[in-house]
C-alpha cells in the first residue's frame, strides 16, 4: 500500500502544476519561430508534422490530461469547425440546386421551344367559341 504512495503524490503534484494555455496558444500574441499553431488557426487536420499541431492537440495525442480551459478551448475550435463544414456543404447544395435548375432550364428552352411556344399562345389567347 506504501508503494503507490509516492507515484500517487507526484501524480498529483504534476496535476497541480498543470500550465494554463498561453497567449500563443490561445492565438492572441504569435511569437515567431514558434513551431505550434495557435489553436484558432487550425484547420482541424494533421498536415504531416506532430509539431505543427497546437499544443492542446499534442498533449491529447500523448494521452496527457488537458485542463479545463483546454478542453473548453478545443471543444469551441472543434465546433467552429463543424459549423464551418456544415456552412461550405450547405452553400454546395445551393449551388448545385440552382445549376440543376438552370440546365434543366435551358435545355427545355433549346429542345423543347415549340412545345412552350404553344403552351404560351393557348394561354395568352382566348379560348375557341363552342360551336352552335
Amino acid at each position: 500500500m506504501e508503494a503507490w504512495r509516492p507515484a500517487m503524490q507526484s501524480a498529483l503534484r504534476a496535476a497541480c502544476r498543470r500550465m494554463a494555455m498561453d497567449r500563443h496558444e490561445k492565438g492572441l500574441e504569435k511569437v515567431p519561430g514558434r513551431l505550434d499553431q495557435p489553436l484558432p488557426e487550425w484547420r482541424g487536420s494533421y498536415g504531416g508534422n506532430a509539431q505543427r499541431l497546437p499544443k492542446v492537440v499534442q498533449k491529447l495525442l500523448h494521452g496527457r490530461i488537458l485542463t479545463a480551459e483546454e478542453k473548453a478551448e478545443l471543444l469551441w475550435r472543434l465546433f467552429e469547425l463543424d459549423q464551418r463544414g456544415r456552412a461550405r456543404r450547405a452553400r454546395t447544395q445551393r449551388i448545385l440546386a440552382a445549376v440543376a435548375l438552370l440546365a434543366a432550364g435551358a435545355w427545355v428552352a433549346i429542345y423543347q421551344w415549340r412545345w412552350v411556344a404553344d403552351r404560351v399562345m393557348a394561354w395568352l389567347s382566348p379560348p375557341a367559341a363552342p360551336p352552335a
